[in-house]
C-alpha cells in the first residue's frame, strides 16, 4: 500500500472494538469527547455492545464499577484525550483493590503531537501506574496485516488480564489522527484494507484459573479443633453462600458474618451465627476459637482487628481471592485461589464434628448480652434504628448498598441476620467517591429493586450523578442519612484528644448543607423526606412501589451516632 488509506482509522477502530467484544466486553460507558469519536462510533455500529453515555468521567467510572459488581464482566470505559482519563483514577484504584474487572480505552493524540504543546495533549502512557494490571499502547493506526493482528491480540489479552486470574483494571491507549469521522473505502488501497480486515481470524481471550494451593496446614488445624470460627468480611455478589454455610455447619463452627459478606442477610438454618461479634469482641471472650477461617476482603470491624492482636494463640487462615489480605501479618497462611474450589477441597477432606459446648455457650451469652444492650440503646430517631428499618423493609432478592463510613458500621452493629438480600459495598479502598453513580450502574445491570444507604457527605460528593439515577426505570432508593457532616470523626481519637481543634468543626465534619429536595428536583429524581425509623421505612416502601429512583432524605440527630456508641460502651463494660 503506497499511502495511508482513507478508511484506515475506521477499519482500525472497528477491528479494535470487534476484538474487545469477542473477548467478553458487553457494556461501553462513554463520556463526550472528540478524539474518541472513531472508537465510539465503532462501538455504536455493533449489536452486541450496550452503550451508556455519562456526562462526566468520574461518574462514568463508578457507574461502570456498579455494572461490574453485578455482572462480573469487564465494562469498557471510553473517553477522549487530555485530563478526561485522569478522572477515572479513583475508580481505577477501587477496581484494583476490590478485584473488579475494568477496561479503560483512553483515546489519544497521534505520536507527532506529543511534547509539542498541542491542545488537549499530555502523556497518557501508564496513566494509572501500579494500580493497573496492565497497560497497552496500541500505537498509531497501521494498515499492515501484522499490525492489525497485533493490535487485536493486544486488546484481547488486555481483557483477559482484566478478568483474571487476578481481576482488576487495565488501560488501553489508542491514538487517533484526524479525520476522526467514519470514512468508507474509496481508493484501491481502501478497498484492500477493508477486505483484509474482513478476512482476519477472530481473536478470543482464554480464561486462566489459579490452581488451588495446598491445604494441608488448614486441614490439620481444623481437624484438631472443636472451636472453629468462620469470619466473613466483604464478599462479592456471587460468593458461594451455600458452600460456606454447608462447611460451617459440618465443622460445628460459628459464623461471624459482617453485613457486607452476603452471609448476614440470608437464611442460614441451624448455623450458629455471631452477628454481634464487632461489639462483643471489645471484651475478653470467655472461650475463644482455636482456629479461624477468614473469607473475603479484610473485615470492616476494628474490634476484630484489635482482638486478633491480643490473641496470638489462634491459628488463622485467610482463604480465597486473588490478592493478599492480611494487614496484621499474623495469619498462618493466606491461600489464594477460587474460593469455591478451596471450599470443595476442604469439604472433601474434613470430617463432621460437634463443637465444644463451652465455646457455643460463651458465644450465645455474648450475643444475648450485646443484642440486649443494642435494644436498650437504640432510639427510634437514631441512625442505627433507621438503617435497621430500611434493611428489614427491603423485599427478598433486593440489592442493598452500604456506604462508607458510618452506614456500613451501623448495619454491622445494629442489624441482626436473616432475610434474602445481596449487598454491594465499596471496600476496596473504602472511599466515598462515586456512590450514587455506582448505585445507578448496579441497579441498571441488576434490573430488580435496589436501595443504597449513604451519609450526607457521600451524597454531596457525587451529587451530579443524580442525573444517572434519573435515567433508571427499575425501583431504586438512595437513602441519605443527614446528620450534618462526617460524624464518624466524633468516634475517632481526634474527638477524645482534639488539642486546638474542635472535633465537630468544619475542618473534620465538612457539613455539606445541601438542599437535597432542590437537588432532586433539579435532576428529575423523586424526593421523600423522613425523620426517624418508622417514617424512613414507609418512605422506602413508597419509593420501591415506583419504577425509577427516589432520594429518601432522612434527617437524624447530628450527634446521635456518637451518643449511642457511648451508651453501648457503658452498657457492655
Amino acid at each position: 500500500m503506497t499511502h495511508r488509506p482513507e478508511n484506515l482509522l475506521t477499519v482500525w477502530a472497528d477491528a479494535l472494538l470487534d476484538a474487545l467484544a469477542r473477548a467478553g466486553v458487553r457494556d461501553v460507558v462513554v463520556s463526550p469527547g472528540s478524539r474518541s469519536t472513531p472508537f465510539l462510533l465503532a462501538a455504536a455500529r455493533r449489536d452486541d455492545l450496550s452503550l451508556h453515555p455519562v456526562l462526566d468521567e468520574r461518574a462514568a467510572s463508578f457507574f461502570a464499577l456498579g455494572l461490574a459488581r453485578v455482572t462480573g464482566r469487564p465494562p469498557l470505559l471510553l473517553c477522549t484525550s487530555g485530563t478526561a482519563p485522569a478522572h477515572y483514577y479513583p475508580a481505577v484504584i477501587e477496581a484494583s483493590e476490590a478485584s473488579l474487572p475494568l477496561v479503560v480505552l483512553s483515546a489519544d493524540r497521534p505520536t507527532e503531537l506529543w511534547g509539542t504543546g498541542a491542545p488537549q495533549t499530555t502523556d497518557q502512557r501508564a496513566l494509572y501506574g501500579v494500580h493497573a494490571r496492565a497497560f497497552v499502547d496500541l500505537g498509531d493506526a497501521d494498515p499492515s496485516p501484522r499490525a492489525l493482528r497485533a493490535m487485536r491480540s493486544a486488546a484481547a489479552r488486555a481483557v483477559q488480564t482484566a478478568v483474571g486470574p487476578a481481576p482488576g483494571p487495565v488501560q488501553i491507549n489508542a491514538r487517533a489522527r484526524k479525520p476522526l469521522e467514519p470514512r468508507a473505502a474509496e481508493s484501491e488501497e481502501g478497498h484492500a484494507l477493508a477486505a483484509l480486515a474482513a478476512s482476519l481470524p477472530p481473536v478470543r481471550a482464554a480464561r486462566v484459573t489459579l490452581e488451588s494451593p495446598a491445604l494441608a496446614h488448614v486441614i490439620e488445624a481444623v481437624e484438631a479443633s472443636r472451636r472453629v470460627a468462620v469470619v466473613a468480611g466483604p464478599l462479592p455478589l456471587d460468593a458461594p453462600r451455600e458452600a460456606i454455610l454447608a462447611l460451617t455447619r459440618k465443622l460445628g463452627a460459628s459464623l461471624w458474618a459482617e453485613a457486607s459478606s452476603q452471609l448476614r442477610f440470608t437464611e442460614r438454618g441451624d448455623v450458629r451465627a455471631g452477628d454481634a461479634f464487632d461489639l462483643w469482641l471489645r471484651q475478653p471472650l470467655a472461650c475463644p476459637p482455636e482456629v479461624i477461617l477468614e473469607l473475603g476482603a479484610t473485615p470492616t470491624s476494628a474490634a476484630y482487628a484489635r482482638w486478633l492482636d491480643g490473641a496470638p494463640a489462634i491459628r488463622r487462615f485467610v482463604l480465597g481471592g486473588t490478592r493478599h489480605r492480611d494487614p496484621s501479618g499474623a495469619a498462618e497462611a493466606v491461600l489464594l485461589g477460587d474460593l469455591s474450589a478451596l471450599l470443595a477441597k476442604l469439604d472433601a477432606a474434613l470430617t463432621a464434628r460437634e463443637p465444644d459446648p463451652a465455646f457455643v455457650a460463651a458465644q450465645e451469652r455474648a450475643e444475648r448480652r450485646v443484642w440486649d444492650a443494642v435494644e436498650g440503646a437504640l432510639t427510634p430517631e437514631s441512625e442505627g434504628a433507621v438503617v435497621r428499618a430500611v434493611v428489614r423493609a427491603l423485599p427478598a432478592g433486593a440489592l442493598l448498598g452500604l456506604g462508607n463510613s458510618l452506614p456500613i458500621r451501623h448495619a454491622d452493629r445494629f442489624v441482626p441476620g436473616g432475610g434474602d438480600l445481596r449487598v454491594i459495598t465499596q471496600r476496596g479502598v473504602n472511599g466515598i467517591d462515586g456512590w450514587i453513580a455506582g448505585l445507578a450502574g448496579s441497579a441498571q445491570a441488576d434490573g430488580g429493586p435496589a436501595a443504597c444507604i449513604v451519609g450526607d457527605v457521600t451524597a454531596a460528593h457525587d451529587l451530579s450523578s443524580l442525573a444517572l439515577l434519573a435515567r433508571l426505570r427499575t425501583p431504586a432508593a438512595l437513602v441519605v442519612l443527614d446528620n450534618g457532616g462526617g460524624r464518624i470523626f466524633e468516634q475517632l481519637p481526634i474527638a477524645q484528644d482534639p488539642g486546638s481543634y474542635d472535633p465537630v468543626s468544619e475542618l473534620f465534619t465538612t457539613p455539606p448543607a445541601v438542599r437535597f429536595e432542590r437537588a432532586a428536583e433539579a435532576y428529575g429524581v423523586r424526593y421523600e423526606a423522613a425523620e426517624g425509623a418508622g417514617p424512613a421505612r414507609d418512605a422506602l416502601l413508597r419509593a420501591l412501589e415506583h419504577g425509577g429512583a427516589t432520594l429518601v432524605h432522612v434527617r437524624v440527630p447530628p450527634h446521635g451516632a456518637s451518643e449511642i456508641e457511648r451508651a453501648l460502651r457503658e452498657a457492655l463494660q
